[in-house]
């Protein structure tokens, strides 16, 4: 599936998982409640130490719905990077750590981000995400992503995406 306009595609398949992300996704994977297919692990449940291979290449997304229980793509939901990896930060050219979307991105680059997480979010698995960094005005400079969805303890923020970012050929 592709985005709106900016050229991210989402695979929900999971085909071809760049190197580590099928190690994250055991982890994602372990953490969950049984084999029931759309429980999520909750974040805390990830040992920092496990994840600490992982760090540089790590970015953490809040989803702030309006409305508990509502689409992550609703009109209203926000999205903020909780955290973004050093590596992450250097490949997209600046660190976007406790930012929200619509104040870094423009309005075409925000409907992609929005359509990726929010689709990730509501689907409730595991997708990967590739493309440029056309949105962070580095389109000659390619990515592949594993976006996983956790659950959290904080009642505003129902979900997170968990993303493992490392550059590719554009």
């Amino acid at each position: 599936m592709t985005g709106p306009n900016i050229g991210l595609v989402l695979d929900p398949d999971l085909s071809l998982l760049i190197p580590g992300a099928r190690d994250l996704l055991t982890l994602w994977q372990a953490g969950r409640a049984g084999d029931q297919p759309h429980s999520l692990p909750l974040r805390s449940a990830f040992d920092p130490l496990a994840l600490r291979r992982f760090l540089g290449n790590l970015l953490i997304v809040d989803i702030e719905r309006a409305v508990p229980g509502t689409s992550a793509m609703a009109a209203d939901t926000r999205y903020r990077y909780r955290l973004i990896g050093t590596e992450v930060a250097q490949m997209s050219g600046r660190d976007m750590t406790n930012q929200r979307f619509e104040d870094i991105y423009d309005p075409v680059a925000l409907s992609e981000m929005r359509y990726c997480f929010g689709s990730v979010a509501d689907n409730r698995r595991p997708a990967r995400v590739f493309g440029t960094f056309r949105h962070a005005h580095r389109a000659f400079l390619g990515f592949e992503a594993l976006f996983l969805p956790v659950a959290t303890d904080a009642p505003a923020i129902a979900t997170q995406i968990i993303g493992y970012v490392i550059p590719t050929r554009a």
